[in-house]
C-alpha cells in the first residue's frame, strides 16, 4: 500500500508497510484533512497509540512537532516505523522520534508522560474496550489535562455504538466527532474545572 508524509520538511517522503494487511493506516485523505485542522504544531509533543507504521506521529513531526512518540505493540511493525524515521531524518527533520515497544495498557499510556496531542487508532473491535480501560484509571485523565485526543472511530455503526454507552467519556470530557476525509474522528478534552 502506498503511503506518503503528505505536508512539511518530509513532503512526498514514501513509507515502508509491511506487504501483508497487518496494518490499516489512515488514509492519506482522512491524515491531511486531520492535520489541516489541527493547524500549527510548533513547540507540540504528539502521540501516536498503535502506531503501525509510525504515519501519523511522523506527519506531525515532518509538520514541526518538537517531538513524538510511537507506541507499538507488534514486533513486526517496529523494523518499519525504524526505517521510516531514518527517511524523515535524512529529510533533515531532527525532532526527538521515540518508539515504545509495548503492548497497550493503561501503564504503557502513562509511561509516555504529557502530550499536547494524542492519537489512537486501535483495532476496531477492541477500540471501545481500549477507551473504557483508559478512563476507567484517574491518574491517566489527569495526565491529559489541556491535551487534545482523538480517536479513529470503527467504521460500522454497531462498533461505534459502543462509544455512545461509555458514561465516563461524556461527564469527563467534551467530545465531537469530525468527519476527516471520509474517516470519523472523536475529538475530545476534559471539561474545564
Amino acid at each position: 500500500m502506498a503511503l506518503k508524509i503528505i505536508s512539511g520538511a518530509g513532503r512526498g517522503i514514501m513509507l515502508d508497510t509491511p506487504p501483508d494487511r497487518s496494518m490499516r493506516p489512515t488514509s492519506g485523505r482522512s491524515r491531511e484533512a486531520l492535520f489541516s485542522s489541527l493547524g500549527d504544531l510548533t513547540g507540540k509533543r504528539f502521540a501516536d497509540i498503535f502506531a503501525g507504521s509510525g504515519a501519523m506521529a511522523l506527519e506531525a513531526l515532518s509538520r514541526g512537532a518538537d517531538s513524538a512518540v510511537m507506541l507499538e505493540g507488534n514486533l513486526r511493525h517496529i523494523p518499519f516505523i525504524e526505517r521510516n524515521i531514518a527517511k524523515l531524518r535524512k529529510a533533515g527533520v531532527t525532532a526527538d522520534a521515540e518508539v515504545l515497544r509495548r503492548k497497550f495498557s493503561v501503564g504503557a499510556i502513562r509511561s509516555i508522560g504529557y502530550c499536547d496531542v494524542w492519537f489512537f487508532d486501535p483495532p476496531y473491535a477492541e477500540s471501545a474496550d481500549f477507551l473504557r480501560k483508559l478512563l476507567e484509571d484517574e491518574s491517566t485523565t489527569a495526565l491529559w489535562k489541556g491535551a487534545l485526543l482523538i480517536w479513529e472511530l470503527p467504521d460500522t455503526a454497531e462498533a461505534r455504538a459502543l462509544f455512545q454507552q461509555i458514561d465516563k467519556l461524556y461527564e469527563l470530557f467534551d467530545c465531537r466527532i469530525k468527519n476527516l476525509g471520509g474517516c470519523d474522528f472523536l475529538f475530545f478534552q476534559l471539561k474545564a474545572e
